[in-house]
């Protein structure tokens, strides 16, 4: 009876199946360009210098396989949503902050396959200091072409802000006293 019991709640089992989707590509925020501080025209590099303060604190994605019709290809189509805080430091007399981010597709052997930069531009309505956003509207569409002898795994996303090497050092020093 045991056994009958077992092998009825083992072949139930398979009433709950679900097909796995088919894998996305990593999509991660790369360390050194998460961090943005940009300072006000002339030397000053001191707290009272900074126009504002923005950091990547997280990557929304989701990617979708598709087959082109015409060449039998799958096209995996990822959507990628960043999650941005910005703060508005004491040389910010305008209530405003732009800068870039980038979504960058590397290979399998780390090779840059394609970079794009875009723009964002964020208010600080009133007095307030401090924003957090996801840049989704819309997202950021990026397609990548699979065939035999490459994989959806073969492909790496990386999100950060485009920097200036002064920013760039910036965040390096300041990681090391961290």
């Amino acid at each position: 009876m045991a056994a009958l019991v077992s092998t009825a709640a083992i072949s139930a089992c398979s009433w709950f199946e679900t097909e796995v989707p088919p894998p996305c590509p990593r999509v991660s925020v790369l360390s050194d360009a998460a961090r943005l501080t940009r300072f006000a025209e002339g030397a000053g590099r001191d707290l009272t210098d900074v126009t504002y303060e923005a950091e990547i604190t997280n990557v929304f994605s989701s990617c979708e396989h598709l087959v082109d019709d015409d060449t039998g290809r799958t096209v995996v189509v990822i959507a990628v949503a960043p999650v941005v805080s910005a703060a508005r430091g004491p040389a910010n007399r305008d209530h405003q902050a732009r800068f870039d981010y980038f979504v960058t597709v590397v290979g399998a052997d780390n090779t840059i396959l394609n970079k794009e930069a875009f723009g964002l531009a964020v208010q600080f309505p009133g007095n307030r200091t401090r924003v957090r956003f996801r840049d989704d509207d819309p997202p950021v569409m990026v397609d990548l072409p699979l065939s035999g002898e490459v994989s959806v795994r073969d492909y790496r996303l990386f999100v950060g802000f485009q920097l200036t090497p002064d920013e760039l050092s910036y965040n390096r020093r300041r990681g090391a006293t961290r």
